[in-house]
């Protein structure tokens, strides 16, 4: 085995992680089908990218302002009974909104449905991180750990896109959107069934005497998160229109695989290079390269081009999530490790709302290119947010953090 891919195989032999992290692997699968899915669906019956970015929209913001609340629930109950209802929920709102998008219902109708759906989809990022958390903590293997999962995030977003645009383009929108249920229900009870690494309950404690989260860090990790947030949004969406534009709209999966495919090699080696703790200047680089890579998409007359670009761009994505988390998660406190992930992931999830709906009304006004200007300015904007990260260490109870943290 190559030596750059024996950190990973060094976390993965331990006892039931393959399975556990094999299993959120597909759960997750859907998070990058979703949003796309939905646009294809809603776009083609209704002839509009604003209302497709909007419905999309309502389905990653109720899921990122759900997120903490399903992981403070999962902290204190244990996350078999948080995901277990949350899967049938999930289920049946989605099936809901697909047949309300498909009957031409009213945008309402279909947007509460996409809401309750996305707020159902258990937060299966947060979930597996929160157990890597608990099986690793103090042998210095969590950071690789996290790499890894960062990795398959970008596999997800490798996969995914093709996937649902291929199925939505030849079979139809319907069955892609439905089918993620496929991965979203079989990859979540097979990761239910994976019982011996379930992290410890943390039963609820008076206010006054609960751990605190490290608030300045956290608000400022939640703002250049939900910035680069955007930039997935917007790219999505103008990348869609612009496919159809070019009257190739297959082809926009492949783009955007592209995209994730260049965060997916860059995540593979900074995980396994990178060493120390996780700092705030890791996090400035990578939005700084974001930024400037985007700049050239502005211009873009064609598909492949904009896959080069974007595929450049996508170098500074895995190191900037990798960084990002591992942030989260050495300065939170232990009992409350899962609920600062899902923090962390509801600003990104809100961020790709947002960016999408601010990419749906430019498109339908100036065209597709135009719409490359907003990931342009939000990558710019999370340099600013990640500037705002304290330097000096954040307050915790962590026994195990790194006094290097934020240096």
């Amino acid at each position: 085995m190559p030596a750059l891919l024996r950190p990973y195989r060094d976390v993965l032999t331990v006892p039931g992680a393959a399975a556990f992290s094999g299993s959120a692997l597909l759960a997750r699968l859907p998070i990058s089908m979703l949003g796309i899915g939905l646009v294809l669906l809603v776009s083609g019956t209704r002839g509009s990218y604003a209302d497709a970015g909007a419905v999309a929209a309502a389905a990653l913001v109720a899921g990122s302002l759900v997120a903490p609340l399903q992981a403070r629930l999962a902290d204190r109950w244990g996350q078999a009974r948080v995901i277990a209802p949350l899967l049938l929920l999930h289920s049946v709102a989605l099936v809901v909104g697909v047949w309300a998008a498909a009957e031409e219902r009213s945008l309402l109708m279909v947007s509460l449905a996409a809401a309750v759906a996305g707020a159902a989809l258990p937060q299966f990022g947060a979930f597996v991180r929160a157990r890597w958390s608990a099986v690793l903590t103090g042998t210095g293997r969590l950071p690789t750990a996290f790499a890894w999962e960062s990795v398959l995030d970008e596999v997800i977003f490798v996969l995914g896109p093709v996937v649902v645009t291929v199925v939505a383009t030849t079979v139809s929108p319907v069955v892609a959107v439905l089918g993620t249920l496929l991965f979203t229900v079989g990859g979540g009870l097979a990761y239910l069934a994976c019982r011996s690494t379930v992290p410890p309950r943390h039963e609820p404690v008076p206010t006054q005497s609960r751990d605190r989260l490290p608030l300045r860090t956290l608000a400022a990790l939640m703002a250049a998160f939900a910035a680069l947030g955007a930039v997935f949004g917007a790219v999505e969406v103008a990348t869609v229109a612009f496919a159809e534009e070019q009257g190739r709209q297959v082809a926009a999966g492949l783009v955007l695989a592209a995209f994730s495919a260049g965060s997916l090699v860059s995540g593979v080696v900074f995980g396994a290079v990178a060493s120390g703790a996780p700092t705030r200047g890791r996090l400035v680089v990578g939005q700084m390269v974001l930024t400037v890579a985007l700049v050239p998409a502005l211009t873009i007359g064609s598909l492949p081009v904009l896959a080069a670009v974007l595929a450049l761009a996508g170098v500074s994505i895995s190191p900037s999530l990798i960084t990002g988390f591992g942030l989260a998660e050495a300065t939170s406190p232990r009992s409350r490790v899962t609920e600062a992930l899902a923090w962390t992931s509801t600003a990104l999830g809100v961020g790709v709302a947002a960016g999408a709906a601010l990419a749906g009304p430019v498109i339908d006004g100036s065209g597709a290119a135009r719409a490359f200007l907003v990931p342009v300015l939000a990558a710019g904007a999370a340099v600013v947010c990640a500037l705002l990260l304290p330097r000096q260490r954040a307050t915790t109870t962590r026994d195990d953090a790194d006094p290097r943290v934020l240096a």
